[in-house]
């Protein structure tokens, strides 16, 4: 079998690339000899007799071309997508300078505002149940068509803070010394805070935060405190209506 081998040079005429799509133009033109004689010799020409003709080269380089091209413009649309979003399907961007916008940049961190409470463009409305001792499940379904919410809502923060414990520790009916009325905190001393009508003490600052958190640390440790059980009860059924809310979502 005679198979040709490279001559060692090559003349690029249109139609030698199986497609044609830069026959035409006089940059690839010009280049496809010299890619050609480019491979030849990586291939090891003339030391390597190379059994390709010159319309092997030219296929070679019509799809390294239009690959790279690919590459480039996947590039170039990533990097130019949200500036382009929305815009007219007739615009012609071929070979145009887009200038960047942040329009839907800003519209997309307003979706992260509104899950972090500090802007988006979703409106958050307040409001407040009253708590009764002798209730510990609190239907929304009710509160919210009081308040004229109609579909879904979503709860995004429940405003409930119990009693500071700075409140126990100034209590004016305390009396005495020590840390044995805080709150059943344990005696420490001789001569404690007391800060009640017969007492008040002078002691340092850290002495008083230090006494504030016993008193925090005794009520967790107990678990038995009114206020917790109704935290808990409400944020139970905060969780039930939540789920439960399928219609819409007003937040």
């Amino acid at each position: 079998m005679n198979v040709p081998i490279w001559p060692g040079s090559s003349s690029f005429t249109t139609g030698s690339t199986p497609f044609g799509f830069y026959d035409n133009d006089t940059q690839f033109q010009t280049d496809a000899d010299k890619v050609a004689k480019f491979c030849a010799q990586r291939l090891g020409y003339p030391i390597q007799e190379v059994e390709l003709q010159a319309i092997n080269f030219y296929t070679a380089f019509e799809e390294a071309v239009t690959t790279y091209g690919n590459e480039l413009y996947a590039f170039q649309v990533r990097d130019n997508m949200l500036t382009l979003e929305g815009t007219s399907a007739n615009n012609s961007l071929n070979n145009a300078l887009i200038t960047p916008s942040l329009a839907n940049i800003i519209r997309l961190s307003e979706q992260y505002g509104v899950e972090s409470g500090v802007g988006g463009n979703v409106t958050w409305y307040s409001g407040s149940i009253a708590l009764t001792s002798s209730i510990q499940d609190y239907d929304l379904n009710v509160w919210a068509v009081s308040q004229s919410i109609t579909g879904g809502i979503e709860i995004k923060r429940v405003f409930y803070y119990p009693p500071p414990a700075v409140n126990q520790l100034y209590n004016p009916l305390l009396g005495g010394i020590g840390f044995s009325n805080l709150g059943g905190v344990p005696a420490a001393g001789a001569y404690g805070l007391g800060y009640g009508t017969t007492s008040y003490l002078m002691v340092p600052t850290s002495l008083t935060i230090q006494a504030a958190q016993a008193v925090e640390m005794q009520k967790i440790s107990i678990g038995l405190t009114k206020d917790k059980n109704k935290i808990e009860s409400l944020t139970k059924i905060l969780k039930e209506y939540q789920t439960s809310a399928k219609d819409g979502i007003n937040k």
